[in-house]
């Protein structure tokens, strides 16, 4: 079985989707694609991000295009991802390698499969649809791949070789049990962190008008982002965010003691030893405790 990517299908036509497709495209891939919305499939069609579109996920395991795809990246939101790989299940432990891109990987759970890789590509926008594809999102930018069902040599190669060749990007391994530690850290907390902003102005039944800081607009484009993707990433992450959102809970009790002047904190940025308690906690807490 060959390591090289000539021939993609991509699973869920929305913007990461149809920028994956775009990218591969103008370098020279086959791109098929499938979406549950026609008009997701009419769009990327007519803006050319893919060369032609399924019907059904049914006619992957037809010939001839059984025979021509190398790869299937699935991207859609994250209970849906897991959904769709166990509609690939007459394709499993075949040579078509599949892969998704889902920013949460625990919920992710196969037996017995040999052809299946879990990749992120660290890269988004608050836009959404095909009509928002971008061939340089993904340009230069990290793809975390995962492989916690000890997939074949080749297929690992293969999705490594195509985040690479066609898309640009540099990869990292990682298990999944880092990942999603990391990425709740990282990306799932501002983000919550970011809705709970927006809305805690909301509340304060207060016009801000024109006032917005810089600052401020960059949590109201993280607040625009993709309210379905979220709120799967939130409920499946919870105990990592949970861990996260303690840890920032004690740096704001902090800052507010220091505000109100009730503690003194000489070196608030350097903080570490007075922590150590309190983080050692949250490393072990158990989603049981919930």
């Amino acid at each position: 079985m060959s390591n090289h990517v000539e021939t993609i299908l991509i699973i869920g036509i929305g913007m990461i989707g149809a920028s994956i497709g775009l990218a591969a495209k103008q370098k020279g891939l086959k791109v098929y694609g499938y979406d549950l919305c026609e008009s997701n499939i009419k769009v990327a069609l007519n803006e050319k991000i893919i060369h032609e579109g399924l019907e059904s996920l049914d006619q992957i395991s037809q010939e001839p295009i059984s025979n021509d795809i190398d790869l299937i990246i699935i991207s859609v939101p994250p209970k849906q991802t897991l959904d769709v790989l166990n509609n690939l299940y007459d394709i499993w432990n075949t040579e078509i390698t599949i892969t998704e891109t889902c920013s949460v990987k625990n919920h992710i759970q196969l037996d017995n499969v040999s052809n299946i890789i879990l990749s992120h590509p660290i890269a988004g926008s608050d836009k959404s649809g095909p009509s928002a594809a971008d061939a340089n999102l993904f340009f230069n930018k990290k793809n975390i791949i995962c492989n916690p069902f000890k997939a074949e040599k080749n297929h690992v190669e293969k999705v490594e070789n195509f985040w690479k060749d066609a898309l640009q990007m540099r990869t990292e391994l990682m298990s999944v049990s880092e990942h999603d530690l990391i990425f709740a850290m990282t990306s799932h907390l501002p983000h919550l962190i970011a809705f709970a902003l927006i809305d805690s102005i909301r509340l304060a039944n207060t016009k801000v008008g024109d006032n917005a800081g810089g600052g401020l607009k960059e949590f109201i484009r993280l607040s625009g982002s993709n309210p379905e993707m979220w709120r799967d990433i939130f409920t499946i992450n919870r105990v990592d965010i949970i861990k996260a959102l303690a840890g920032m809970q004690v740096s704001i009790n902090n800052l507010l003691e220091l505000i109100t002047e009730t503690k003194e904190i000489p070196e608030m940025l350097s903080h570490q030893d007075m922590l150590k308690d309190e983080l050692e906690e949250i490393k072990t807490f158990k989603e049981d405790k919930f």
